[in-house]
């Protein structure tokens, strides 16, 4: 019997993640059943497409399956999601069943890391402000325009998932050291990846740099508030790349106003960021719009990665990129 596969992907947005070559591999391997519109599947469109489905691909603002939908799908057995977190994706139920669920939260994360290593030099290389000092003619060179190296810093990660170690693998020629908090990762991966393990406060008091990987659970919601926020060192670079909750915004304002640490935003509390929000006047902070993981690039690398991944699954083969239920709840 032929294998269905269904493709939530909207039409127009389609070849941003399956170029011509990914699109004909991905029909070798079953009937594709192709979102025809240029929004997303409805709940009721989904269900009904997921009926005789063995497969699911689906992304960002696709719609979730359900537990009434997995009760209506009994064939489902493998879902390609080509973006990051399934959190809200697949039911948790879709693990109980033995459905295998499939994340490209790895390509993500080498863009994640890539843009946070460019907001490590924009920052520490003043690029906004001597960029603005040059285009006013106000003045030619100054000792605030000179830059702070990243080389030989102390470099504290708040975490250390797939991003964080991606972000090691940048750094490790400008011969930084690693602390890090993070009390689910074992002591002999740190150990592989260069980094002492620290208890939360004293990887803000040492860290010249800090870097948050936190995941978006209770435990985290504004873990990084006034009284964790005074133990960064004066100049440190504060940088948020997982979820804006982790940090209480209003006391980084407080912070940021004294000039006494610099700040590299790409999420935020309320997203989209407030017109009226004073993180978008100060000058000590350098603010994205939750763009650090997706571009042009990255959407290509997930397609291409996850169907080959679908090529391991129904080959029989372990799968790379899968996401077990103990790691749901600990996904960004």
């Amino acid at each position: 019997m032929t294998r269905k596969i269904v493709v939530q992907i909207q039409r127009n947005e389609l070849s941003a993640f399956l170029e011509p070559d990914v699109l004909e591999r991905l029909k070798q391997l079953g009937e594709l059943v192709v979102n025809p519109l240029d929004r997303p599947f409805t709940p009721d469109e989904l269900k009904s497409h997921l009926r005789d489905a063995s497969t699911c691909i689906s992304t960002w603002g696709s719609s979730p399956i359900t537990g009434d939908m997995l009760d209506s799908a009994p064939k489902l057995e493998l879902v390609a999601h080509m973006a990051g977190s399934v959190k809200h994706v697949v039911a948790a139920e879709a693990f109980d069943r033995g459905i295998t669920v499939l994340s490209g939260g790895h390509a993500i994360a080498e863009s994640v890391a890539e843009s946070i290593m460019a907001l490590i030099f924009a920052v520490g290389h003043r690029i906004k402000l001597v960029d603005e000092s040059m285009r006013s003619g106000v003045s030619w060179k100054s000792l605030a325009m000179e830059a702070d190296e990243l080389r030989g810093k102390t470099v504290g990660f708040v975490a250390l998932g797939m991003v964080a170690q991606e972000v090691i693998r940048l750094m490790k020629p400008f011969q930084v050291q690693f602390i890090a908090y993070d009390p689910y990762m074992k002591p002999e991966r740190a150990a592989e990846l260069g980094v002492e393990l620290l208890p939360l406060h004293d990887v803000l008091r040492r860290a010249q740099l800090v870097s948050l990987h936190l995941p978006m659970i209770p435990e985290t919601d504004h873990m990084i508030g006034r009284e964790e926020l005074r133990l960064l060192q004066d100049n440190c670079l504060l940088i948020n790349t997982s979820r804006g909750s982790v940090i209480q915004e209003q006391a980084l304002i407080e912070e940021l106003r004294t000039n006494r640490i610099f700040a590299a935003l790409d999420v935020f509390e309320q997203e989209p960021l407030p017109l009226n929000s004073e993180l978008r006047r100060l000058p000590n902070v350098l603010v994205r719009p939750h763009i650090a993981g997706v571009n042009p690039s990255s959407r290509k690398r997930i397609g291409r990665s996850i169907v080959e991944d679908m090529y391991r699954y129904f080959n029989g083969e372990s799968v790379q990129h899968g996401v077990s239920k103990a790691r749901l709840a600990l996904m960004t």
